[in-house]
């Protein structure tokens, strides 16, 4: 890969393997078991300067673009693709929602702590009538004096220790329904974070429904216009649907050069197991997989940098990577036999972080619905 990349994203590619393998991956079974990340991993990824990569240097980012925040995460999601996963979420989803939507004044209160690494943030969208069945959204914002009030509840809120919440409610104006979003702090009274859940995957972080009890939204706490509606989050999504993609092959890589290793030791019917022309024959499939699904995603992340995007290559790369990857996860997984469902080799929890991604921020399905609107397509119509 290096034959793209310029000299600073082959530094920060460096930085972020040397960190994931000597750092990370020693604790990254401990981080799938307990479902927590422990705080120095944070304060340790503040120090190496990823979460202000995709931040603009004017609000105290390097503004260094979307190749390199994904091939950081790339690297990041070999050792553990659930931190990685978490930390897409501090990058890409939040910065770059608070750059398309906000003030200037939002972006000086928002990015440049989240660029620090001290503003946690989270991004909650999805309610019991799934994240892109808008109409059926339950959760609103409603005018009052010189704010709004806000009331609902979200499900599956990932890093429920955020401090800032961006959420996307229900508007209206004028009679006119949208889709907007809205700052809510974690201190806001009538906010409340529930019950977390247990999850298969993507384990580093806490997730459960969030709910809103008559919560004051201030004029200066609504990102962008009241009506933004689809179209601006989209663009926000598209960025952040890569920082998924990318997770998904760094997860799929990852186990794949566990599992190359683990071959050429590993004896079978009384000789190395390399020597079996079917596993070789699956190795060989699966690295071109690899490289197609990485050939995809920078393709798609260099035409978000350069401004050229014009078809959801976001989805494209979030549906079919992480459908490789869950796919290429369970033939790799195959191949280590029983010890492969053992939590004490940790290759299980690649398996179970590519499944997880398959729903994470959209599913396969939706992400396809995305690309065939964009053809121009209409949804269909929902069956009697």
């Amino acid at each position: 890969m290096s034959h793209f990349l310029n000299e600073e994203q082959q530094m920060m590619r460096d930085v972020a393997a040397k960190f994931a393998r000597n750092e990370l991956l020693p604790i990254a079974n401990e981080i799938d078991r307990t479902e927590s990340t422990p705080e120095w991993v944070a304060k340790r990824c503040a120090e190496l300067g990823f979460y202000g990569l995709y931040i603009a240097e004017e609000y105290g980012g390097m503004d260094a673009g979307l190749v390199t925040a994904c091939v950081v995460l790339e690297e990041i999601a070999k050792a553990s693709p659930a931190f990685a996963g978490l930390l897409s979420v501090q990058m890409i989803l939040c910065p770059e929602t608070v750059s398309i939507l906000g003030t200037p004044e939002q972006k000086q209160r928002l990015l440049p702590p989240s660029a620090r690494g001290e503003r946690v943030m989270a991004y909650s969208q999805t309610e019991p009538a799934g994240v892109g069945n808008i109409p059926f959204h339950q959760t609103k914002l409603r005018p009052e004096g010189n704010g709004y009030r806000l009331d609902g509840h979200k499900l599956f809120c990932t890093q429920g220790e955020a401090k800032t919440y961006l959420v996307m409610p229900r508007t209206q104006r004028d009679g006119v329904e949208g889709y907007g979003c809205v700052i809510v702090e974690a201190e806001d009274e009538g906010f409340q974070v529930q019950k977390y859940e247990e999850k298969l995957g993507w384990r580093g972080t806490n997730t459960g429904p969030i709910a809103f009890n008559n919560v004051f939204i201030a004029a200066d706490d609504v990102l962008g216009d009241l009506l933004t509606g689809n179209a601006d989050h989209a663009a926000a999504n598209q960025a952040s649907f890569l920082g998924h993609a990318v997770t998904s092959l760094g997860c799929m890589i990852g186990l794949f050069d566990h599992t190359v290793a683990h071959i050429k030791e590993r004896q079978l019917y009384g000789e190395p197991m390399w020597k079996l022309s079917p596993i070789t024959d699956r190795i060989g499939q699966i690295y071109t997989k690899i490289e197609a699904c990485r050939a995809m995603l920078y393709n798609a992340a260099r035409q978000i940098d350069e401004g050229t995007l014009t078809m959801p290559l976001g989805s494209a790369c979030k549906a079919y990577i992480g459908d490789t990857a869950f796919e290429c996860c369970s033939q790799l997984l195959q191949m280590w036999g029983g010890s492969g469902i053992m939590n004490s080799t940790g290759m299980n929890r690649y398996f179970r972080d590519a499944r997880a991604k398959m729903v994470a921020e959209g599913s396969t399905e939706i992400h396809h619905s995305v690309i065939t609107r964009a053809l121009g397509f209409a949804d269909p119509a929902p069956a009697n």
